[in-house]
């Protein structure tokens, strides 16, 4: 076997040993590129026949949501570990999908006759694989792209990286005589305990290596292993990875969440600093002054074809907003509020925080709640506006545009340029597709694929067998009392436990117990973006 194809074995084998599980990645959506896409001012094609190809696909986890609610489009994942592509297939068949086709093959066998394809994604693969795959995912951005497609690499990056640097060579170093994953893991943890608790004061690396020690010791194994422990990780500057890519044919179109390229939501003293050093540097250098600023340790860049690269626009053109669908999941923040009465607190999922005094903004972010997990067109957002404040025409609009983009720059705000499936008038309420089949599966055997919503974002579910149960319920044939009656018999019956440990087997009016914890149920599935 030639080098290369021994670097293939060894990674195919780790992880065939230890399957990665296969999630949907929010960010990687083929809706979400386009949009993002769409306010540098590229078009790209609708999502409703599109072809789309992921890397590094694993057991498909990251394509299974597009594949169910496009199911016109066409989907092909590739990955190395013929482990997962055959567990995926398994998940696959269980859906009923026809257009979603897994293969085991190398990223450096893809040739033209794979085809064009508008979205290809390729998220947790870059810097983990040796230069020669490296120059094939290049080369497969470019020969496989259609002339408006848009393609998505993730990828480590340093200065972030280099903390975490010091946390894999040692863990490697602990782990080196280890033979089988099991053990490599819990030498690793041996070196994790020491880095987060037993570094010496005197160590002016203390505090980012026990904090990144601390933050790592909460991963799961398999992101461990194969971060940190796998044979290859290769980190780069920014600069080096637009270089790499320039040299393919390829043109830098902006990270995926374009807000983490802004200085001002690092503060006023970084945006001045960044400012004053680098007004005559290009985009290219302002956001590789900017990774040194804060830290970054990994982006994930879109990118075109070279002969778009003048289409591109500087900075993002809010405007684009106006031709788009919204949602948002900010939750109260109650503490901040008592302790600032004059101000409302959110919190975004990803723990940033929005303070406002605005009632506009403020009515905006309940009405996107209260429709969550349907989005809102731009129209409805500037009539929730106008009911609570003075402004109309373009000053409307402009005020709505302001809140959209004081949400964008939190990281708040989910935008699209299609529809998404959410919306059912009917009292007959049903799962959105692929779920009832997935819930039901996990019962039988621990499946690699996780669960998701229409968004292509991860659901981190709790699935006990009275959600099980009426996961059953929810294929739109059944009225809530319906759904209430079945429960309560199958709970009285014995059939499936009380979720608290309630003993009601042969219970009689059971009616009251059984409509609270429907409700608790389907209020679980509405916040997961599970019931259409």
């Amino acid at each position: 076997m030639t080098e290369p194809d021994l670097l293939n074995q060894a990674i195919s084998d780790a992880y065939d040993e230890t399957p990665y599980l296969s999630n949907a990645l929010l960010q990687t959506a083929p809706g979400h590129l386009r949009a993002v896409a769409r306010l540098y001012g590229l078009d790209s094609a609708p999502l409703a026949g599109a072809r789309v190809l992921e890397l590094g696909c694993a057991a498909g986890g990251n394509l299974i949501p597009f594949a169910v609610a496009h199911p016109n489009a066409q989907v092909i994942g590739i990955d190395l570990s013929p482990e997962q592509v055959n567990a995926g297939r398994e998940v696959v068949e269980k859906l009923g999908l026809r257009n979603l086709d897994l293969r085991a093959l190398s990223i450096t066998d893809i040739d033209d006759s794979l085809g064009k394809f508008d979205y290809i994604i390729c998220h947790g693969v870059f810097s983990w694989v040796p230069p020669v795959v490296r120059e094939a995912i290049l080369r497969v951005c470019r020969d496989n792209l259609a002339p408006e497609g848009i393609a998505f690499i993730s990828y480590n990056v340093y200065p972030g990286w280099k903390t975490s640097d010091i946390l894999r060579d040692a863990m490697q170093l602990n782990s080196f005589s280890a033979t089988t994953p099991a053990e490599k893991l819990k030498k690793a943890k041996e070196m994790l305990g020491l880095l987060q608790h037993g570094l010496s004061t005197n160590n002016l690396m203390r505090e980012a290596i026990s904090k990144a020690a601390h933050t790592l010791s909460q991963q799961p194994d398999h992101y461990l292993f194969h971060e940190y422990l796998e044979m290859i990780n290769s980190p780069c500057y920014f600069l080096e990875f637009v270089a790499s890519i320039q040299q393919a044919g390829l043109a830098y179109v902006s990270d995926v969440q374009p807000e983490g390229s802004f200085p001002s939501n690092y503060g006023g003293a970084t945006a001045n600093a960044l400012a004053a050093m680098s007004g005559d540097a290009d985009r290219v250098m302002r956001e590789q002054y900017l990774d040194f600023a804060v830290g970054r340790p990994f982006r994930q860049s879109l990118l075109v074809h070279a002969e778009r690269a003048n289409q591109i626009l500087e900075r993002p053109e809010a405007s684009h907003f106006s031709s788009m669908l919204f949602s948002a999941q900010l939750r109260p923040d109650t503490e901040r509020d008592r302790a600032e009465p004059g101000h409302r607190h959110f919190r975004t999922p990803g723990n940033a925080g929005l303070a406002t005094q605005d009632p506009s903004l403020v009515a905006l972010i309940e009405v996107l709640q209260e429709h969550w997990p349907a989005p809102i067109a731009f129209e409805q957002a500037q009539r929730v506006v106008a009911s609570h404040s003075p402004h109309t025409g373009d000053a409307l609009e402009h005020a709505t545009l302001l809140h959209l983009i004081t949400l964008f720059n939190c990281g708040g705000l989910r935008y699209r340029c299609e529809p998404i499936g959410y919306g059912n008038d009917s009292t007959k309420l049903r799962l959105i597709p692929g779920a009832r089949e997935l819930i039901t599966a996990s019962s039988e055997k621990a499946l690699q694929v996780g669960l998701y919503n229409l968004w292509h974002q991860h659901v981190n579910l709790s699935i006990d067998p009275a959600t099980r149960y009426v996961a059953t319920l929810l294929d739109g044939s059944r009225t809530q009392a319906e759904m209430r009656t079945q429960l309560r018999d199958a709970l009285t019956a014995g059939h499936i436990p009380h979720p608290d440990g309630r003993a009601l087997k042969g219970t009689r009016n059971a009616d009251p117990i059984a409509q609270e914890l429907l409700v608790r149920i389907l209020a679980a599935f509405r916040s997961s973006g599970f019931l259409l």
